[in-house]
Order: C-alpha cells, then sequence, then structure tokens
C-alpha cells in the first residue's frame, strides 16, 4: 500500500512539473482521410480525456474505436474511407519510458546476492493473450486480409504491429519492436520529443551483454577525430569481455545496412523571414528527406530546441525548417543546421567496431568505421554502359557525372510522354498522347537560364510537361540558348568511407596526458581509378592538462594542444567546434593542404565566484594560412555578474586578417530583479594587397533589460535593442544599416487557474547608406500567446493560442498515382472523354472501389514573402457550475453546456494586421494565398439526461491553398439542429435538420467552382430492447441547389433506409444496412458539380447495401467479414467484400 502510494506521489510530481512548465494548452486539430483501420495520429502521447473524432454528421463514439493514447494511435472497428477531424491535447510526458525512484547506477551487482528492484511506471498492461504463461508485457496485432469486387482487381493487404518486453530466462530479456509497415512518411518534427514509428527491431540482453538486430542507432565513443551518429539495419552487440576491480574491456559491433548520410547547411538568415528554409544535400541535392531526429540546429553557434513551444519546427518529408516567435530571424542571424538525409542512390554497408581498454587511471582505444556504397546494386538509378563509361572516366570531379535523360519505353499512360522530331538539325521532343509516337520518356534537369532548350509548359496530374524553345542565333554564328531545362539526368557516384582512430588517455594525480592517431581512406567514385592516390590522410592529436590548487579559494589549470591533419583526411562528421570556420576567417578558404593547429590555455578559477581563462591559439594551413589568435574569458558572480569572451586574430595569407570581437553580459541584482546590459561587438578587416576588401565589416549589438532573479517561478522581461553594422567604403568602413528591436516576455505557471505565456519582438531595420547595400527597409514582429484560464470555479474554461510572424509560402504542387483499387483516396472521371488524365478530373472516391488514386505533392523551388497569423481558442462553458440555484429560471440554464473550438492559420502577402488577424474575413480578399479556418460550436440542452437532449451545432470549415498553378478554396459551412428523444426504454428518435453551403474556388480549374446549398432533414427512429438487437428506420430528405453564376443546377434527394444490428458475446457482431435512394437532377451527370450533387450515385433509382460481421474466434482473434453493393438504374451492379483475420498480442 505504501508503495502504490510512493509510486502515485512521483508520477504526480512529474505531472506537475512537466505541465507547470511545458504543457501545450492549445488543442491540436488534424483533418485526415482515413482508409486503414490503424492510423498514427502523432507522434506523442495523447490526453484520452480531451481526444475526440468527427466524420461529417456526428462524433463518433468510444466504441466504434480503440485509442492507444500512449502511442498516438487509433484502431477502428471497421474501416472508416472518411475525412474524420481529431482533436486532442498533446502530453508531453513519454508514457512508454519507465520512471525510476533512483538512478540504476544505485543497484547492487549480481554476484552480490542483493538486488535492487525499482519501482516502475508504466502504460503496459498483462493480458490474456497468445503470449499467456510468459513473464512478457506486449501489445499490437497481426492482420491479414483480403479484398474482391466486380469493379476492381483481387488484392491482399496484411499488417503485423508488435511491441514486447520482459524477461525470457532468470537472467536474459527481451525488447522487441516487429512491424511490417512500409511508413514512407517520418514524424512530425513539431514537438520536442519523436516517437520512430518505423524502428523494427529485436532486443537480447544479459548483463554483460546486449545484441539488437533490426534498427538501432551508432554513435561515436569518446575519440576526438571520429564523430558519427548514424541509424543502421542489421545487427549491432555490445560486449564486456572482462571486467575486475582493475581492468575493463568493452567492444561494441555492428555490421548494418545505412539509412542516412550525413549532410551539413549554412544558412544566412533573411530579414523578417522565419522560415521555412529549404534544406539541401551535399551533392547539392534540391529534394531530400531528413531522417526524424538527426538535426542539430544552430544560430549564431547556440544549439536550439525543437517543437512548436521551443525554436523551431522542421518537416522532415520536405526538409524544410521554420522558427518559431522565440527566434526572430533577421539578416545577420547565422544558421547552420547538420542532419542525416535518406540517400537510396546505393545499397550502403555499414562496419562499426570500438574496443575500449581501461587499467587503473589509464585507457586505451582502437575505433573503427567503414561506411562504402555497392556500385553493383543502385537502387534510385538505371545505368546503362554509357552511363557507367562517363563515371569510370571522370575520376573525383563527380560535378560531371551526367548522363542523358531520353529513355525509350514505350507508351505508359501513367507517364508524360514525348515525340522525337527532327528540326533544322536539331533533336526535338514533343508531349505526345498518340500511343505510337509517345514512346520516349524523359528526364529534364534545371540548368539555369540560358543553358538548355526547354522550359516547363505545364502542370497536370501526371506532373510537369516540358516544351522547346528554338534557340537563336546571332550574327557571329553564337547560338543562344532560351531555356533552363535539359534532357540529361544527374548520376551519383559510388563512395567509399573508411576511418580507424586509435588513442588513449593516462592520468595522474594532477595532470593528464591525451593522444590519438587517425586515418582515413575516402574515395568519391569507386567506379574510377583515377585520382584514387589522393585517398588516404592521417591526423593526429596531443592534449596535455595540469591542475594545481594555490590555496583553499584559487585553482589553476592548464592545458596544451597540437593537432595536425593532412591535406587527404577527410572527417565523417564535423569534430571541430559548430563555428570554427568563422572563428578563424576561413570561410571562403577551400581548405585542401595540411594544417595544425596549437593552442596554450591557463585558467585561473575560484571556487564560488568565477574564473579568469587566458588562450593563445595558432592555425596554420599550407601555403594559404597562418593565424594566432588571443582568447580572453572572465566570468564572475560576486555582487556583479560578469560573463565576458573576447578574442583577437591576426592572420596571414591569402587574405591578411585583423578580427578584433568580444561579448559582454553584465547585470546588477536590484530587489527582485535583474538590471543587465549585453553587447556584441565585432570589427573584421581583411586585407587584399594592404588594400581593405569588400568582405570587411563590423557590427555593434546591444541590449539593455530588466528582469526578475531565476529564482521567481513566474517570469518577466523587458528589453529594448540596438545593432548598426558598417561596411566598406572606399578605404574605411562606415555605417550603413541601424536596427531597432524592443521586446518584453512574460510567464506565468504558479496559479492553478491562469496560466499565461506571451512574448514579442518588434524590429525596425534602417537604410543609413543605401550605396553601401542592397538591403531593403524592413519591419518585422513576432509574437506568441499561449494561456489557458479557469472562471467561476471550473464553469468556464479557455485555452488560447496565437502566433503572428513572417516567412515564405511553397506554392504547391502535385501529381496522381494510381494504386490497388481500395487502396486509396481519388478516383478518375475522364469528363471530356479524352483518355488524358487531366488535374480537374480527379474527385474524393464516393465508395471504396473507387478509390484507385492517391495525391502526391511533389516539391519545388517556388517560394513567396508572406506573413503568417496562427490562432486556436477553445472554450468550454458548464452552466451546472455557474449557476446552482433552485428557482425555475436557474434550474433551466444548469441545463445548457456550450462548446466552442476555433483554429484559424491565415499567411497573406501584404502586412494588413486587420485581414491578418480577422479569422471571418473572406477568403476572395487578394491579399491572401494560404488559409485554414475551422470553427465548431455546440450549444447543448439536457446533455446527460437519458431522456432527451438538443444540440444546436455550428461549423464553419474554409481552406485556400497555394498552388503552382493558382490558388484553389473551399469551404463548408453548416449549421445543424440535433434531437434526441427516448420514447421510451426500447425506442430512439434521432432527427437532425441542417443546412449548408458548400463552394469551391479554383483560380486555374473553373470547371471545377460551385457554391451549392443544401437543406437537410433526417430523422431515425431505432428499436434496441436490450444490448444485443438493434434496428432502426432511417429516413433522409435533400435539397440542394447550385447558385446561378456556376449552372443553377438542383438536385432532390430521397433516402430510406434500414438498418439491423445483433450481437452476442460469443457469437459476434452482425450489422446490415439498405438503402433505396431516389435522386431527380437537371444537370449534367458526368461532371464535378454532378459528382458532387449526386454523392457519386445516378439519376433516377439507386439502391446501396452492407453487411459486415465480427466475431472473436478466440480470445485474442478476431474475423470481420464485409461486403457492400450499389445499384443505378442504368449501370450493373457493384459488388465488394474484404475479409480480415486480426490476432491480438
Amino acid at each position: 500500500m505504501i508503495k502504490n502510494k510512493i509510486v502515485g506521489l512521483v508520477f504526480c510530481i512529474i505531472c506537475n512539473v512537466n505541465y507547470g512548465q511545458n504543457f501545450d494548452f492549445s488543442i491540436i486539430t488534424k483533418k485526415i482521410f482515413v482508409n486503414t483501420d490503424t492510423l498514427s495520429i502523432d507522434s506523442s502521447s495523447i490526453n484520452p480525456r480531451t481526444f475526440k473524432v468527427f466524420n461529417n454528421i456526428a462524433e463518433l463514439q468510444p466504441f466504434e474505436y480503440q485509442l492507444n493514447a500512449a502511442k498516438g494511435k487509433i484502431i477502428f472497428n471497421e474501416i472508416p474511407n472518411d475525412t474524420l477531424v481529431f482533436k486532442y491535447h498533446r502530453l508531453l510526458i513519454d508514457f512508454n519510458k519507465k520512471y525510476l525512484l533512483h538512478p540504476i547506477s544505485l543497484n547492487r551487482t549480481n554476484h552480490q546476492n542483493l538486488f535492487y528492484e525499482p519501482i516502475e511506471i508504466s502504460n503496459s498492461k498483462n493480458k490474456t493473450s497468445i503470449f499467456q504463461g510468459t513473464n512478457l508485457n506486449r501489445t499490437g496485432s497481426l492482420s491479414r486480409g483480403l479484398m474482391v469486387g466486380n469493379n476492381q482487381d483481387f488484392s491482399l493487404n496484411s499488417n503485423l504491429n508488435l511491441q514486447l518486453s520482459g524477461m525470457i530466462s532468470p537472467t536474459m530479456k527481451i525488447l522487441a519492436s516487429v512491424t511490417d509497415d512500409n511508413i514512407p512518411i517520418q514524424p512530425q518534427g513539431n514537438t520536442q520529443q519523436l516517437q520512430d514509428f518505423d524502428k523494427v527491431f529485436i532486443q537480447v540482453s544479459e548483463e554483460k551483454w546486449k545484441l539488437t538486430a533490426g534498427d538501432f542507432w551508432v554513435k561515436n565513443k569518446d575519440g576526438y577525430f571520429l564523430k558519427y551518429k548514424k541509424r543502421g539495419q542489421g545487427i549491432h552487440l555490445k560486449n564486456k569481455i572482462k571486467e575486475n576491480e582493475n581492468i575493463n574491456i568493452n567492444t561494441e559491433n555492428s555490421a548494418s545496412i545505412s539509412k542516412g548520410k550525413f549532410g551539413r547547411n549554412v544558412i544566412q538568415g533573411i530579414e523578417g523571414n522565419q522560415g521555412p528554409y529549404r534544406l539541401f544535400g551535399n551533392e547539392n541535392e534540391s529534394f531530400i528527406i531528413v531522417l526524424s531526429g538527426t538535426e542539430n540546429v544552430y544560430i549564431d553557434g547556440t544549439l536550439l530546441k525543437r517543437g512548436q513551444n521551443n525554436d523551431y519546427i522542421i518537416d522532415y518529408n520536405t526538409a524544410e525548417i521554420s522558427f518559431t516567435a522565440k527566434k526572430l530571424i533577421t539578416k545577420d542571424k547565422r544558421i547552420i543546421v547538420e542532419f542525416q538525409y535518406s540517400d537510396k542512390n546505393y545499397a550502403r554497408s555499414l562496419l562499426q567496431s570500438s574496443t575500449l581498454f581501461e587499467k587503473n587511471r589509464s585507457s586505451f582505444y582502437i575505433y573503427a568505421y567503414a561506411e562504402q556504397d555497392s556500385k553493383n546494386q543502385p537502387l534510385q538509378q538505371d545505368f546503362d554502359l554509357v552511363d557507367r563509361l562517363r563515371l569510370e572516366s571522370i575520376g573525383d570531379n563527380i560535378e560531371m557525372a551526367t548522363g542523358s535523360g531520353i529513355d525509350s519505353i514505350g507508351f505508359n499512360e501513367n507517364s508524360n510522354m514525348y515525340e522525337k522530331l527532327d528540326s533544322l538539325g536539331y533533336e526535338i521532343f514533343n508531349y505526345s498522347i498518340d500511343d505510337q509516337l509517345g514512346v520516349y520518356q524523359l528526364t529534364f534537369s534545371n540548368v539555369g537560364q540560358g543553358n538548355g532548350n526547354y522550359v516547363i509548359k505545364e502542370n497536370n496530374a501526371l506532373g510537369r510537361v516540358y516544351e522547346w524553345v528554338a534557340p537563336d542565333t546571332m550574327s557571329n554564328s553564337v547560338i543562344l540558348k532560351n531555356g533552363n531545362y535539359s534532357p540529361i539526368k544527374k548520376l551519383v557516384t559510388p563512395k567509399k568511407r573508411q576511418i580507424l582512430s586509435v588513442g588513449g588517455k593516462t592520468n595522474w594525480s594532477s595532470s593528464s596526458l591525451k593522444y590519438e592517431i587517425s586515418s582515413s581512406n575516402m574515395d568519391l567514385n569507386t567506379f574510377s581509378k583515377i585520382n584514387n592516390n589522393d585517398n588516404v590522410g592521417f591526423a593526429g592529436l596531443i592534449n596535455y592538462e595540469s591542475k594545481k590548487e594555490l590555496n583553499s579559494n584559487w585553482l589553476i589549470n592548464q592545458s596544451y594542444k597540437i593537432e595536425s591533419i593532412s591535406k587527404n583526411y577527410e572527417r565523417i562528421e564535423r569534430f571541430r567546434e559548430v563555428e570554427f570556420e568563422r572563428n578563424w576567417n576561413i570561410q571562403q578558404l577551400i581548405i585542401n593542404e595540411d594544417q595544425v593547429l596549437s593552442s596554450a590555455k591557463i585558467n585561473l578559477k575560484h571556487f564560488e565566484n568565477g574564473l579568469f581563462q587566458y588562450g593563445l591559439n595558432s592555425f596554420w594551413i599550407k601555403n594559404d594560412f597562418n593565424g594566432y589568435k588571443n582568447d580572453l574569458k572572465i566570468k564572475w558572480n560576486k555582487k556583479v555578474y560578469l560573463d565576458f569572451n573576447g578574442s583577437l586574430l591576426n592572420s596571414n595569407g591569402i587574405f591578411k586578417t585583423t578580427f578584433l570581437r568580444h561579448n559582454t553580459n553584465l547585470y546588477i541584482p536590484v530587489n527582485n530583479f535583474k538590471l543587465g546590459f549585453i553587447d556584441i561587438n565585432e570589427n573584421n578587416k581583411f586585407y587584399n594587397n594592404d588594400s581593405l576588401s569588400n568582405n570587411s565589416y563590423r557590427f555593434y549589438d546591444w541590449k539593455f533589460y530588466i528582469e526578475n532573479l531565476d529564482s521567481n517561478k513566474n517570469k518577466i522581461q523587458f528589453f529594448y535593442q540596438e545593432r548598426y553594422d558598417w561596411f566598406k567604403y572606399q578605404t574605411i568602413l562606415k555605417r550603413a544599416t541601424k536596427a531597432i528591436s524592443p521586446g518584453f516576455k512574460i510567464g506565468i505557471v504558479d496559479k492553478s487557474n491562469f496560466q499565461l505565456n506571451y512574448s514579442l519582438a518588434y524590429r525596425i531595420l534602417q537604410i543609413l547608406d543605401t550605396s553601401l547595400t542592397t538591403i531593403l527597409p524592413e519591419n518585422s514582429l513576432a509574437s506568441r500567446l499561449n494561456y489557458h484560464i479557469k472562471l467561476l470555479k471550473g464553469g468556464i474554461n479557455s485555452n488560447s493560442f496565437l502566433e503572428l510572424g513572417s516567412g515564405l509560402e511553397l506554392q504547391k504542387e502535385f501529381i496522381y498515382l494510381e494504386v490497388p483499387a481500395g487502396q486509396g483516396v481519388y478516383t478518375w472521371n475522364d469528363y471530356n472523354e479524352n483518355d488524358i488524365k487531366e488535374l480537374n478530373e480527379f474527385e474524393i472516391a464516393a465508395f471504396t472501389d473507387q478509390a484507385s488514386y492517391i495525391r502526391v505533392f511533389t516539391p519545388n523551388n517556388s517560394y513567396i514573402k508572406i506573413y503568417n497569423f496562427q490562432y486556436n481558442q477553445n472554450i468550454n462553458i458548464d452552466f451546472r457550475k455557474i449557476v446552482k440555484g433552485k428557482s425555475l429560471i436557474e434550474k433551466l440554464f444548469n441545463k445548457f453546456y456550450n462548446q466552442t473550438a476555433l483554429n484559424t492559420q491565415k499567411k497573406t502577402d501584404d502586412l494588413d494586421i486587420r485581414t491578418l488577424v480577422n479569422p471571418l474575413v473572406n477568403s476572395d480578399n487578394p491579399i491572401i494565398q494560404q488559409m485554414s479556418n475551422s470553427l465548431r460550436n455546440s450549444l447543448f440542452f439536457n446533455r446527460s439526461n437519458p431522456k432527451y437532449s438538443v444540440e444546436l451545432v455550428t461549423q464553419l470549415f474554409a481552406n485556400k491553398n497555394l498552388l503552382i498553378n493558382g490558388t484553389d478554396f473551399r469551404s463548408n459551412n453548416k449549421d445543424q439542429l440535433k434531437l434526441r428523444w427516448n420514447l421510451n426504454k426500447s425506442f430512439m428518435l434521432n432527427s437532425q435538420f441542417s443546412k449548408e453551403l458548400k463552394s469551391n474556388n479554383s483560380t486555374y480549374m473553373q470547371n471545377r467552382n460551385f457554391n451549392i446549398e443544401n437543406k437537410e432533414i433526417f430523422n431515425r427512429v431505432s428499436f434496441q430492447p436490450n444490448t444485443m438487437f438493434r434496428i432502426a428506420l432511417k429516413t433522409r430528405y435533400s435539397e440542394k441547389s447550385n447558385s446561378i453564376e456556376y449552372g443553377n443546377e438542383k438536385a432532390f434527394l430521397k433516402d430510406l433506409g434500414i438498418e439491423l444490428r445483433r450481437s452476442k458475446r460469443d457469437k459476434g457482431l452482425f450489422n446490415a444496412e439498405l438503402h433505396f435512394v431516389n435522386i431527380n437532377y437537371n444537370g449534367e451527370s458526368n461532371s464535378t458539380i454532378g459528382f458532387e450533387m449526386l454523392e457519386g450515385l445516378q439519376t433516377g433509382s439507386n439502391m446501396t447495401w452492407k453487411i459486415s460481421f465480427q466475431k472473436k474466434m478466440s480470445n485474442n482473434v478476431q474475423l470481420s467479414v464485409s461486403y457492400n453493393g450499389r445499384k443505378s438504374e442504368e449501370n450493373k451492379a457493384i459488388h465488394t467484400g474484404s475479409m480480415q483475420m486480426r490476432a491480438f498480442f
């Protein structure tokens, strides 16, 4: 009993700490088309108490699905095949993690025969399953299914999802995550914590070893030169070979297929642009996929935190990073992003080995790393003999790795095809839909304006279409090309990377010596033997440190370091400080010579008040650079707090430079506040033949602030900041720009009924001399508000989130890909019967057998400048807690309950505050480029009464998307009155009266535009004498009318249906539904408007039916069978059947 109370107390402390500091009170809203029974909603855990799911009619009931809140997943009892809206709060606690009362390090070892059993908090549940009788925690399922119909091909589907942990013997543990899902996307990068959706592994361990098979991470040890963090798929073994009081030998070995490739981008910030900023691959690949959780993001050398509530968010699938209002991006921000990205040009092996020997005070290690592309196993490249000979001939000049993008494959209706023509000596390719002539598939590359003979003509449902533009011949016979694309493809060379590092460390009583020797073998093109003489390089390091106590208050530390690198040595990942090149003024220097870096530092440390440190550094690059840098660092915290960092660099070489800079943070405590001053000063002069070079600069940035002390739970800060920049003018540096930045931050977290976090930063950039810079004046604003409030004893609960900033918006383009019927989302209707798949001919499928296409957004580099506004508001009003009297009026009022949820995100190309912040502004405003609005208000009367209840619902949805061809706007405004009346214990009446206005407005597909008003009455009478049987009669009458300017079409739908549900605990669940639908329609059925108004059916009499059966074959095995069909007057009956067997673990 005491143990349970302690666990509960610890759990509450953990929750309160996390909620008090990091809880995101804003509700998350996601709209997803669901065509599978299992869906990963979020990479974070979900609060089950606030989780809700809505379809177009009503909220789904909990018995219709199973929610795995800890993993952010949902399992539907029946596949919805519908667009659902999910609303929930995130939990920032990982409920799959074990929480211990004290560190594992306090545990006793096995040979002592005394064990400490840690108390853990976990979401795992022991339940009867196929693992019954084993000491294992498990969750997941295995399913196999099939689908068949007379309007689709036979298809199979399968799913395995198993998580397993526990003891398989008294000393052996197992941990496993197994799935056969192929998830092509990465988790969302908008939270600090991520879950690996596709991490598949089995791990077995004992006290002295751990073996992992599947997906795993490998990371470098304590060596200096060999740095890496890789995700592999293979076998990984950790082992303690020998262990006693004096000697330890630890080994780690792995053999795997490498899943990622290291990339590093250095980005100069753009004034007022919070993002997104596109990331590129090492070989300037424009479109890459970043592996989730591998990125390190720095601004001005400081590491940032990921998350909507922190510094940045990242879209791993499009490789785009954006910054939150906490980090106002300006022209002065130095952004560095290091990451791993997916590279599937070749199968790539990864071998890693590390051995560490420790004896007494000394250690010795051997680290090896080998990563190699298999040149005979290309994955996403098709090489012919010409391509291979080309790669063999270019050596390490990989920028010359190009091949022909012309391939004669025969006509393919699912790709844009071309025919070949000869004209005036030119070989020309024209887009063609002729199956006899259009036999060429072309791959185009952007070669720059004036370097190609093709341009983009249009975008259709299959992608871009290119057309030939004739070059101009000048009088001197010079040919000027007028295009920017050519039918060539970029070839990627197979590469090899190997590093061996040997080193160690010896500790004495007051000093230590660290040493390391490393050798690298890097081949940029294993197809070619040319240039192989520069593959091998060497590096070495010696570092000596000593310390001595001068007296009871002071300690002196000394360190001496020398590092030597040969010109051919190549790293795996960065091993020096993140801004090393900037610190030494070598950003523009291509280093291909030997290097020597040395340093001597002396550090005088006071045990209580701070330190003084001086360092002398030298850096030598053969023939190119020779520099000396003096560093001074002071930290003091007695009455006055001072943090000072300064340096002076003098260098010679290709450029002669003088670089003087310092960074100071000074504050004085006054009562409960700090009065502080920060200044950053850099004066960097480059000389070329004693003349001041154009890349010389100077800036001075100072900031005054007032904030409360760190000991306060609530935070408040006001600041005022100015920055001045000097650029070269003739022989001097002259002041060119001035920036003024006032702002404040407020955080209130210690109130039970009120929490607030608000920040605002405003920046005014002024141009003092237009002759010195091309930068334009700019005003930037970044603001964020996040608050939660409870009023009237919890009767009113409100959560709000607001963010305002500026950035870029991608002009999206997409294509449609054909998939097996029933596994897609869209259907193709050839409205003009020309056998060409056009963008305006794809609709969301009304029935499963029609769902044969998916829509895929294709990345591009077309952005526009936008201003961004995001606002989420949730208000719940419980009148029972507000009005508690006994009068008739008070009793009437306390029967009401109201829920309001407003979510709006708007992006405009002009800073019009009224348009930006007004959530109800009309989308036809020309400055709005992208918009997503969602408003739902539900007013309940007698909500909890078992006899009757009334609900009044107002729903507003509006979406405007910026596409490469123009804008696309969709909206749906709906008012509903819902009545529930239990006539007696067996009969129930549900009635709905609704009025809906659905609009579509596209600037580039005007034949899809409509404005349809729908008035509908729905009634359902149910007879349910017990919990096992229910029969219901449904009627629906709908009047739809399109507006006059879009065609004035009208449709009248009469729907009569009957539903039967029968369930028995041991027999299963049976559902059957039959509908007779009669439609009168005066428009063209084979059109976008017709498809929308007829709901996928036909004019006249229609019949639809659905039968499903679910049965538990055993405690953990479930069988599901379903049969759907429909029939129209002039069309044959469509039949679709499916069967699935699912085993729960």
